[in-house]
């Protein structure tokens, strides 16, 4: 049970970048309004995704919170270095 929390975590954590990522590659300076709705819509879907996931999951209890938790924030760090560097891990 706790490899589930972490992977349902980790796959939160992923749809929340993957949305940011569609976002931004359709935002336009000349149409501001429609960039907005944009990103506002989409800051309330990844809300909602993260807030349902940590609610369920702390139903189950404080572990299962935690692990969720993590999960999700790992995958959206190494979601972030896989985007900056274009790379999952950084060679030394």
């Amino acid at each position: 049970m706790v490899a589930v929390w972490l992977i349902a975590g980790a796959l939160v954590g992923w749809v929340s970048i993957l949305i940011q990522v569609w976002i931004v590659a359709r935002l336009c300076p000349r149409t501001p309004r429609q960039g907005l709705g944009l990103l506002i819509g989409g800051m309330l879907l990844r809300w909602l995704l993260i807030a349902g996931l940590l609610s369920v999951a702390l139903r189950q209890g404080i572990v299962a919170g935690l692990l969720a938790f993590a999960g999700l924030w790992l995958a959206r760090w190494l979601g972030i270095l896989r985007i900056h560097t274009g790379k999952l891990f950084a060679s030394v």
